[in-house]
């Protein structure tokens, strides 16, 4: 949320960006570790005045097979943006008690419809708006775990050609 109401586009397009490392996309989820990734970021990039960093949460409705009743997936939508804006406002917060600048952070709640994975619904932000670094965070999984769930920042760190990856433990 950006001045109290939710950014959907690009804070800045590619063309001006072209893949500066200081335009961070932060790609935090509901976990513990979303918080420290933003702590993070925040020691890296405190002393880097031209930084812009987006924060972004994806939302996955759940599947009209899981939840058949509309009115019921739409509650549950709403929640998770709730719940979003309340961890991406902690985010921000925590960003800004580094010094850096209110209006150098920038937000973003995607609420992903399609069958896409999460790391290919932020591989395309990327793409859509020309961030030079991309930082995610790294869930505690088992190999065998992430054998058959796929890991996210794993896919992202593959995927990224040209551009830095950091993986928050």
């Amino acid at each position: 949320m950006q001045n109290g109401s939710e950014i959907i586009s690009c804070p800045f397009s590619a063309e001006n960006v072209s893949g500066h490392e200081y335009d961070v996309l932060v790609a935090i989820d509901q976990s513990e570790n979303a918080l420290k990734v933003a702590e993070y970021v925040g020691k890296m990039m405190r002393s880097h005045p031209t930084v812009r960093i987006t924060l972004l949460n994806i939302i996955r409705p759940p599947s009209p097979d899981i939840m058949p009743d509309e009115e019921e997936r739409q509650i549950y939508t709403e929640k998770k943006r709730s719940d979003a804006n309340t961890l991406i406002n902690k985010a921000r917060e925590i960003l800004m008690s580094f010094s850096i600048p209110e209006n150098q952070i920038f937000t973003k709640i995607q609420v992903c419809e399609e069958r896409v994975s999460i790391a290919d619904q932020i591989l395309r932000e990327k793409r859509a708006c020309g961030y030079g670094t991309i930082v995610v965070g790294k869930r505690g999984m088992s190999k065998k775990e992430e054998f058959l769930f796929g890991s996210v920042s794993r896919k992202i760190v593959r995927e990224c050609e040209k551009n830095a990856v950091w993986v928050v433990a």
